[in-house]
């Protein structure tokens, strides 16, 4: 049986020495220009939520072997040794393939997903409506296809709305439901 691949995610935070971060961000944009060069890159995100000297960087990838072929290349170790010279430790990387990969943007939780109760609600608030206005949007278009084969069809414009769109949009609405700032 075939080997399929699932997209594989990979968060980096980092924390910028002070006085370097024109540097850091340089060697940032060298370092992305030089990943989406590589076979399966899909797409990268810089985050710096509290605006100062730390910075969460995600990586998408198509599968985990077009991560490894990029995580063991001569560009990204170049960069990543150029970065590891401006940041408070050696970078480290935190590689997410589930559910868990929607809920990355918290500044609080240090990537720790929240409960799977938590992720469970979110989801189901998004993905009703995604497959309601989905289907009243496109549903005339599948009305010729027998629903059981529908599903088949539709599923990959929905996870693909959901992972790129409506989850990244629930997950900063419902940071705070998700990511509860630590009382003490």
């Amino acid at each position: 049986m075939e080997n399929i691949d699932k997209t594989v995610s990979v968060v980096v935070d980092r924390t910028v020495l002070p006085g370097k971060v024109n540097e850091f961000e340089g060697y940032l944009k060298n370092i992305i220009d030089a990943a989406s060069k590589f076979p399966g890159y899909m797409g990268s995100d810089v985050i710096n939520p509290e605006g100062n000297h730390r910075y969460i960087l995600v990586f998408r990838f198509a599968s985990q072997e077009e991560l490894d072929d990029w995580s063991a290349s001569e560009p990204r170790n170049f960069w990543v040794n150029k970065i590891d010279q401006v940041i408070e430790k050696p970078t480290e990387l935190i590689t997410l393939t589930g559910l868990e990969t929607w809920f990355y943007l918290s500044k609080a939780n240090n990537f720790v997903p929240p409960p799977k109760y938590k992720m469970a609600i979110i989801t189901y608030l998004a993905i009703a409506p995604t497959i309601m206005i989905f289907n009243l949007l496109f549903g005339q278009y599948f009305s010729s296809v027998p629903q059981h084969l529908s599903i088949f069809v539709t599923a990959p414009f929905i996870v693909i709305l959901m992972t790129y769109l409506v989850m990244p949009i629930m997950t900063k609405l419902f940071k705070n439901y998700l990511f509860p700032k630590d009382k003490n």
